[in-house]
């Protein structure tokens, strides 16, 4: 390269000269810009045809793919048979097409730190918690048939082992082994759409023992090694259809190795791209609900993402190559604990304390959560021990340990959430009355100020009210008079006040989400209007660049609307929850009402399964959310109706309330249920006017219409499960659900069927039928997007699943 760039000073137009400089950056991975200019200029005069080729790479690798496709073309053009090269340039063309509809959406990641290093180092950079597994090279595990220099995942009971095999066609599959009480099984090759007949290496399994992450380059990737996600179904034993990440986490370089540690809040993951062939780029990421997919803009910001930019919030770190290296430092101080008070208050010292009583309490806790942790820490080492022991008498010892130690650690969770609840409920109410005697004066230095508003403070803020139209207003105020003599009786006057500022945020919630059902249907007429000739004469391209734009500011106002929405019915429902529980609670150590204690002890459960679960969703999936934010309106329904038991003094007979129904569609804490989007926006419910929804119409009859599909010429419905079956047809198996999935997300995806579990009280659910499974596989991504992401794609015949390698044959 030096050389040529000599003799390009000389003679700066000279094909050969740029020919010859072009491809040297490109071999080296320097410039990708200027490589393109000086092989354009070698284009005109080419000295060897294979410039066309060089060209098309170049141009992949800066995310042109219709440029790189043509210059293919042009490459294969000029050749007169078939080669190394023209193998390479025809599957190029096929990643450009894969690359041209993966562009089209990205995901909005945050690099904390990236560090370029030399290959066999991959595995120091990776830093996963104990309770996530654990990376190993294959000579660390096996002894023979596996390559020792692969890497295998070792799960976080040690009980599992996924590893890549080479196989006889020279490509490598995934298998599993897993650990018996003495031994581990023969290797089980994973069953499914996730091995192909190309690389399949690199897994990576989430602790929910569903989710996989691996690396493949089949076709359909954007070009080398791609990151891909698949589920597990556990009543089939098989993976789904795996779905290709996109960008930044791909490119079309290698890429591989992502690994979630759900429990540190990080990711990383491994790319070649812009480095030399020994050289390696790792990556470091925020793992949280911000990890989301959106819309792109253009190329220049798939670009700048596929980059890895190092965020501005970032710490440097001395052992980087490529950190942030002028992030400013932030101040860290010792927190003995976080302690959060209220929406505005965090402790992280005893002495924060105000109230006595409040410090008594929380240092029960907090001596709990200690011994919780450190039987925690020990039971991990006696599992560890169990792992790797392979004495009998020495298990048998260890499993009667482990089994002693979970009975300990029982129950403890919930002891130390009571202590902490009482201790902030304490804390606020001796907070409250020193404001009033005006002697209040914070001993926290971690006081959110004013000019640092909250989440919820600067939603509410935000909130354009006369653009929203107000949908339950009726339904709201008949709710408020009959929860006013509970609250009356029950509450106090500072907590009557939270509990109806709750009730309000449920109700702007609700409103939120109904305008976000209301943007996306707006969005999508878009699509549909006729651009006349007149307009198309004055505007040119122009006018369809605008309706585009236009649509795509709907769908992003539309999500805004419903990420908000989902915030302030989550504060409402927790705020709520904390208020009826502790009362629930005072309540019943001095009563003995039949039914009382039952339907609180409930609610905890169903409420705590839900928080949980919610803390340990990945990224954010607003149908997931939405499910378990359903579970924790149905726990404040039951306990209102222990405290109106408690209330009434006499016990009464249990009847069914809303918190038995178990359709999960969007419904706020008043007990309003909001219109389904296709009633909004046909003026039913009597939205459009301003009425309250129909009080007969109730979520699950909702939810049945969604699973009626209208039979020809009669105007009348019939559950889609009853169609005749075809001798071979393709459904799309959106999931395996104990309660009826979302009636609006049913409402966007084609006709559903279902069948029950045997001897289970499940029911797997499916969209769509079709005849090939070609087209059934076009469909996929649609029906994740509408809210169900582990879909995948499954075969009939007579009635009857088949396994999709026997369909494909029947064709």
């Amino acid at each position: 390269m030096p050389i040529y760039e000599k003799l390009l000073e000389r003679k700066n137009r000279d094909a050969d000269y740029n020919y010859y400089y072009g491809v040297s950056l490109f071999k080296l991975n320097q410039s990708y810009d200027e490589a393109i200019q000086r092989l354009k200029i070698a284009a005109s005069r080419p000295p060897e045809a294979d410039v066309h080729f060089y060209l098309g790479q170049l141009y992949q690798r800066v995310y042109e793919t219709q440029l790189a496709e043509e210059q293919y073309q042009l490459f294969l053009k000029k050749q007169k048979g078939n080669n190394e090269m023209t193998d390479r340039a025809k599957r190029a063309i096929e990643d450009c097409q894969a690359a041209e509809r993966l562009i089209n959406k990205h995901f909005n990641i945050e690099v904390i730190q990236k560090d370029t290093i030399d290959k066999a180092d991959l595995l120091t950079y990776y830093h996963l918690s104990k309770d996530a597994g654990k990376l190993l090279t294959a000579g660390e595990f096996f002894s023979v048939g596996v390559h020792p220099d692969q890497i295998v995942f070792r799960t976080e009971r040690s009980n599992e082992v996924f590893f890549p095999l080479l196989g006889s066609s020279g490509k490598y599959d995934l298998y599993k082994i897993v650990r018996l009480l003495d031994a581990w099984t023969e290797a089980e090759f994973l069953e499914g759409s996730i091995n192909s007949d190309y690389n399949d290496l690199y897994p990576f399994m989430l602790t929910d023992g569903t989710t996989i992450y691996f690396s493949s380059d089949r076709p359909g990737g954007m070009g080398g090694l791609d990151i891909y996600q698949s589920f597990f179904d556990p009543q089939s034993g098989t993976f789904s259809e795996p779905a290709n990440l996109g960008p930044p986490f791909n490119s079309p370089d290698d890429d591989y190795l992502l690994v979630p540690d759900i429990y540190a809040g990080r990711a990383w993951f491994a790319t070649n791209r812009g480095v030399g062939s020994e050289r390696l780029v790792i990556a470091e990421i925020v793992w949280d609900d911000q990890v989301i997919r959106n819309l792109t803009q253009n190329v220049h910001q798939i670009k700048t993402l596929a980059a890895l930019p190092v965020s501005e919030n970032a710490l440097p770190r001395a052992s980087s190559t490529l950190s942030s290296r002028n992030a400013p430092k932030k101040e860290r101080k010792t927190e003995l604990f976080r302690f959060q008070v209220s929406d505005t208050l965090v402790y992280t010292q005893f002495e924060h304390f105000q109230s006595k009583e409040a410090l008594s309490a929380f240092r029960d806790g907090f001596t709990i959560s200690q011994k919780r942790d450190s039987l925690t820490l020990l039971m991990g080492n006696k599992r560890k021990a169990y792992s790797q022991s392979y004495n009998q008498q020495e298990l048998k010892q260890l499993i009667e340990q482990i089994v002693a130690l979970e009975k300990q650690t029982y129950g403890l969770e919930e002891s130390i959430n009571s202590h902490y609840q009482k201790a902030r409920r304490m804390e606020l109410d001796h907070i409250r009355q020193q404001i009033r005697e005006g002697r209040y004066a914070p001993k926290t230095s971690t006081q959110k100020m004013p000019d640092q508003p909250t989440e919820l403070q600067t939603i509410l803020a935000n909130l354009k009210k006369g653009e929203l139209s107000f949908y339950t207003d009726a339904e709201f105020q008949r709710k408020m008079e009959e929860r006013a003599p509970m609250y009356r009786t029950l509450f106090n006057p500072s907590q009557i006040a939270e509990l109806q500022r709750a009730d309000s945020l449920s109700v702007w919630a609700n409103i939120l989400s109904l305008e976000s059902a209301r943007l996306l249907e707006e969005s999508r007429n878009i699509t549909t209007q006729p651009v006349n000739l007149k307009d198309r004469i004055t505007n040119g391209s122009d006018i369809e660049e605008e309706m585009s734009q236009q649509m795509e500011d709907l769908i992003h106002q539309s999500r805004e609307y419903k990420r908000n929405s989902l915030i302030l019915y989550e504060q409402a429902l927790d705020h709520k929850y904390r208020l009826y529980y502790e009362r629930a609670l005072a309540l019943g150590a001095s009563s003995n009402q039949a039914g009382s204690e039952e339907l609180a002890s409930h609610a905890r459960t169903r409420y705590n399964e839900a928080d949980e679960s919610i803390k340990r969703l990945q990224t954010y999936h607003p149908e997931q959310l939405e499910r378990l934010l359903a579970l924790k309106r149905q726990s404040n329904e039951m306990l209102e109706e222990s405290l109106n038991i408690q209330m009434a003094g006499t016990a009464q007979a249990m009847v069914t309330s809303p918190a038995s129904q178990t359709g999960t569609r969007f419904t706020d804490i008043s007990g309003s249920v909001a219109p389904s989007y296709p009633a909004i926006h046909k003026n039913e419910a009597g939205v459009a006017t301003g009425q309250p929804a129909r009080r007969d119409e109730t979520p699950s009859d909702i939810v049945a219409g969604a699973f009626a599909t209208a039979q020809p010429g009669t105007g009348q419905t019939e559950p889609a499960t009853t169609q005749t079956p075809m001798p071979l047809e393709y459904r799309i198996q959106i999931g395996v659900f104990r309660n009826e999935p979302n009636a609006a997300a049913l409402a966007n995806i084609p006709q559903i069927s279902s069948e029950a579990l045997p001897d289970k009280p499940l029911r797997k659910y499916f969209s769509g039928s079709w005849p090939a499974y070609e087209t059934a596989k076009s469909q996929v991504e649609n029906i994740r997007e509408a809210g169900f992401p582990g879909a995948f794609v499954v075969a009939f015949f007579n009635g009857q699943q088949i396994s999709l390698e026997e369909a494909r044959k029947k064709e």
